[in-house]
């Protein structure tokens, strides 16, 4: 009987099925078997593979002892002696994408053993991880898993073959910032002219060196005169009332609010954001809204004065698009309160 690939596979407390926020401080357990998208992981192989064990670990526990969850990760992994390590899919959630990117890199270095994720190109975690570990290219959300899933057993098989890994664009990968030699059969210099031609007669083309795309975005001006500036407070880590009756999303939001500043100093708040560790800002609101020191430097005259009220939203995933909507809407209603600066923090 041919012998069957055995597979590892990472997931966090919701893929795990362990809980949601609540778990997400719970260190690592193994459940045997596959669990969650490891299900359809192994169904994917069909015969040629089984997931003989999932390691879960919560996205707290993970992103705030890196270095402790590697090394926890990595001795699991070594007792379980799989053929292939699969992480993920992360998608488009920060701190997961961290656990998967770090495992997923660690392994393969560290144990030689292939290894593999799947994230959103948004994913903080792709630059992080990209020239360590093969990150497959994913959906935004949970609804693209079973592409995700395709494409990242697709690779998985070739790893495991020890066959030739082609292009981030054939095979499906994010780009790794590697360059590799190929025999095309002619040239740079004749497949340079035959670009630039195509490029003159406006045919399509494909480059072969794809360039960064930065925006470009103009720095504020200065503030004319500091001593009567109108100050704000906006911030993206998802401090709202407790009830969250703007219903913000902890992660992919859309939404942003105004709220009043003082009921915020001393009284209960919920944070509505599941991309950061909320303890420190729980122990004290001043950490996430500098109102504190605000205070004192208007006292002080540093300052002309501030907004009694601050913006919020949640910029967890939030895509590209959503956030420049969301800051268009903060601007407007700031310049309708005639503010002069605003403090934007994050977290």
């Amino acid at each position: 009987m041919k012998k069957k690939i055995r597979i590892v596979h990472y997931v966090n407390q919701f893929f795990g099925q362990e809980g949601g926020e609540d778990k997400a401080d719970m260190g690592f357990i193994i459940k045997e078997g596959p669990v969650g998208p490891g299900s359809l992981l192994e169904k994917l192989f069909g015969d040629e593979a089984t997931v003989v064990a999932s390691l879960v670990c919560g996205d707290n526990y993970f992103s705030g002892n890196v270095e402790k969850s590697i090394e926890e990760g990595i001795e699991h992994t070594t007792r379980l002696k799989p053929d292939l390590f699969f992480a993920g899919p992360a998608f488009n959630a920060g701190r997961y994408g961290i656990a998967c990117g770090a495992l997923a890199a660690a392994v393969q270095d560290r144990l030689g053993i292939p290894s593999l994720t799947g994230m959103f190109p948004e994913n903080p975690a792709v630059d992080l991880y990209r020239r360590d570990a093969y990150i497959v290219k994913t959906g935004a959300s949970a609804g693209h898993m079973r592409e995700a899933m395709d494409n990242m057993v697709a690779l998985g098989r070739k790893l495991y073959r020890k066959e030739p890994i082609g292009s981030a664009e054939s095979e499906g990968y994010l780009p790794r910032g590697s360059v590799k030699n190929e025999n095309v059969g002619k040239s740079g210099a004749v497949r340079g002219i035959e670009l630039l031609l195509a490029k003159i007669r406006n045919d399509p083309f494909e480059t072969e060196l794809a360039l960064p795309q930065f925006e470009s975005i103009p720095p504020a001006p200065r503030v004319k005169n500091i001593k009567k500036a109108k100050i704000a407070v906006v911030s993206d880590g998802g401090l709202v009332p407790k009830g969250n009756p703007h219903h913000f999303k902890m992660s992919q939001n859309t939404v942003f609010a105004a709220y009043d500043i003082e009921p915020f100093v001393g009284n209960p708040f919920w944070i509505a954001h599941s991309g950061y560790h909320h303890s420190a800002v729980r122990g004290d609101v001043n950490r996430l809204i500098p109102v504190d020191v605000l205070r004192e430097m208007a006292a002080e005259g540093v300052y002309g004065s501030l907004l009694p009220v601050f913006y919020s939203t949640s910029g967890n995933t939030t895509t590209v698009q959503s956030a420049r909507a969301m800051g268009r809407g903060i601007a407007e209603k700031l310049r309708e309160s005639g503010v002069d600066a605003v403090i934007l923090t994050s977290t």
